[in-house]
C-alpha cells in the first residue's frame, strides 16, 4: 500500500501535470458537402412524395471544381417532367434539372449528352435504386459509343459548318463581326470533329487537349487559329481547318 501512495504521490513531468488534455481538433465540414447537403433537403421537402433520386454530376462529382464552377444535380420523379431550377447555396450555384424517370432512361438512349454527363456521377438519393439503375444504363450506353452518321448527314454537318465560315469571310471588312462568326465556326467544327470521328464530346475546356491528343495536325490548326491577332490569318487558317476536317466529304448533290 505505501508503495503504492509513493507511486502516486510521485510528481510527474511537467509536460504531464497541471494540463488538462487538449480537446480534439474537429475538421471542418468541406463547402462542398455542405452545399450537397442543404441541396439535397431542399429537394427532398419540394418533391418528397414524388422523389426517386438526387444524382450529382459534372465537376463537382469529379471533384474537379473550380472557383467559379457549377454544382449540377439530375432529380428523378414520378411521372413526366423536364424542368430547370437554379438556386444560389453558399458561394455556389446550384442548377436543378427534374426528369422523369421514364424520359431519362430514354434520354440515356438518344441523347449525344446525357451518357457524358452521368458517365462519373454520383447517386446522393435514391428509392428503389432508380439513380444506380439510370448510371448502369447511361455507362452501358456510353461504352456503345455515339451512333455514326449516314452519309447524308455528314453532307449536311459540312454545309452547315462552311455556312459560317462564309460568312465570317464576307465580312472581313468587319473585323469584330468577322471574328465573331468565326468564333461560331471554329465551335461547330470541333462539334463535327467528335461527330466524324465517332468520339463522345470532351467538356469544353477539354476540347485542345482532346483533339490534339487523337489528331495533331487538326490540334494545330485549331491552336494556330486561335493565337492569330490578324483577322485574314485566322481566316486563312480556318479554311485550312475546313478543307482538312471535310476533305473525304462531298458536296450536296447538284441538280442544275
Amino acid at each position: 500500500m505505501l508503495e503504492c501512495v509513493r507511486i502516486m504521490t510521485t510528481p510527474l513531468p511537467k509536460d504531464v501535470t497541471d494540463e488538462a488534455p487538449a480537446p480534439a481538433q474537429t475538421e471542418p465540414v468541406p463547402e462542398i458537402e455542405q452545399i450537397l447537403a442543404k441541396a439535397v433537403r431542399h429537394i427532398r421537402a419540394k418533391r418528397g412524395g414524388d422523389l426517386a433520386a438526387i444524382i450529382l454530376a459534372g465537376s463537382a462529382a469529379r471533384d474537379a471544381l473550380m472557383p467559379h464552377s457549377d454544382v449540377d444535380l439530375l432529380v428523378l420523379v414520378l411521372g413526366k417532367d423536364n424542368s430547370h431550377e437554379l438556386v444560389r447555396v453558399l458561394t455556389r450555384n446550384v442548377d436543378i434539372r427534374y426528369l422523369g424517370v421514364s424520359v431519362a432512361e430514354e434520354q440515356v438512349q438518344t441523347s449525344p449528352r446525357l451518357p457524358i454527363i452521368l458517365r462519373r456521377a454520383q447517386v446522393l438519393f435514391e428509392l428503389e435504386a432508380a439513380g444506380s439503375q439510370l448510371l448502369h444504363k447511361a455507362h452501358a450506353r456510353f461504352r456503345q459509343g455515339p451512333p455514326p452518321l449516314t452519309i447524308h448527314e455528314k453532307i449536311r454537318l459540312r454545309t452547315e459548318v462552311l455556312h459560317w465560315l462564309g460568312k465570317a469571310e464576307d465580312r472581313q471588312a468587319e473585323p469584330a463581326v468577322a471574328r465573331h462568326l468565326l468564333s461560331i465556326f471554329l465551335d461547330e467544327s470541333i462539334s463535327a470533329f467528335y461527330q466524324l470521328r465517332g468520339f463522345w464530346p470532351a467538356s469544353p475546356v477539354e476540347h485542345l487537349r482532346f483533339i490534339a491528343q487523337r489528331d495533331g495536325a487538326l490540334g494545330d490548326l485549331l491552336t494556330q487559329t486561335l493565337s492569330a491577332t490578324d483577322p485574314a490569318d485566322q481566316l486563312a487558317v480556318a479554311r485550312r481547318i475546313a478543307d482538312y476536317l471535310f476533305k473525304d466529304i462531298p458536296s450536296p448533290a447538284r441538280i442544275d
